[in-house]
């Protein structure tokens, strides 16, 4: 059973079901789906960042990630929010302990695609921080592409399928094996620009294909 919270201008939803509490904290769950913040109503526009999958952060509590995304969304000068996003809503402080394609929870997929799209369906406009980095392509789990990008073999509905509209996918560099980088790695004076000007094409015409029409 999903729970969302807001309140203080964040929003923060999470999954409240005994299968995935975590025993010493009844508010922080082995799943998150969405963590942001509304500081500034008079701006329209908002900051989604799309990563791997979520750690320990709170409302409030942010972890080096996210403070990285909160500091990017408020000192560009141009968004009024911003708000998290992951390819599998899993806490896992490092990647490596995330579920494998044996294990991995189709069940918590679709939670996830349920939270992104009632979010979503709030926002008028947005910049689309791809941080996904190399993970997704990780060899023992395949399933965070299919998840994110969809498999119509498999039945699977991907995260970029539910984006339709004024959303505009970007990254701030990509890595050498052509990756969208992680938020960590930005610079304080970098800036996102579209996926082509920093050496994504081919993921920005992927996004295009798989963007509900």
């Amino acid at each position: 059973m999903g729970k969302k919270i807001v309140k203080d201008g964040w929003v923060y939803d999470y999954d409240t079901s005994d299968e995935y509490r975590r025993k010493y904290d009844c508010e922080l769950t082995d799943v998150r789906y969405v963590l942001g913040e509304q500081f500034d109503t008079d701006k329209r526009n908002v900051l989604i960042c799309i990563g791997i999958n979520p750690s320990m952060a709170l409302p409030n509590f942010l972890d080096p990630t996210l403070r990285r995304v909160q500091d990017y969304a408020k000192r560009s000068g141009e968004y009024g929010a911003w708000y998290m996003l992951n390819v599998y809503p899993q806490r896992a402080t490092n990647p490596n302990n995330m579920d494998t394609d044996d294990t991995y929870n189709m069940e918590i997929h679709l939670r996830n695609l349920a939270a992104i799209e009632e979010l979503l369906s709030t926002i008028e406009r947005a910049d689309v921080w791809c941080a996904w980095g190399a993970v997704i392509d990780d060899t023992k789990r395949t399933y965070l592409s299919d998840l994110l990008f969809g498999n119509e073999n498999k039945n699977i509905q991907g995260i970029i399928s539910l984006f339709s509209g004024n959303y505009h996918f970007k990254a701030y560099g990509a890595t050498t094996k052509g990756y969208p980088k992680h938020p960590l790695l930005i610079g304080k004076e970098a800036k996102l620009k579209n996926l082509d000007e920093v050496g994504l094409q081919k993921l920005s015409d992927r996004i295009t294909h798989k963007i509900k029409k």
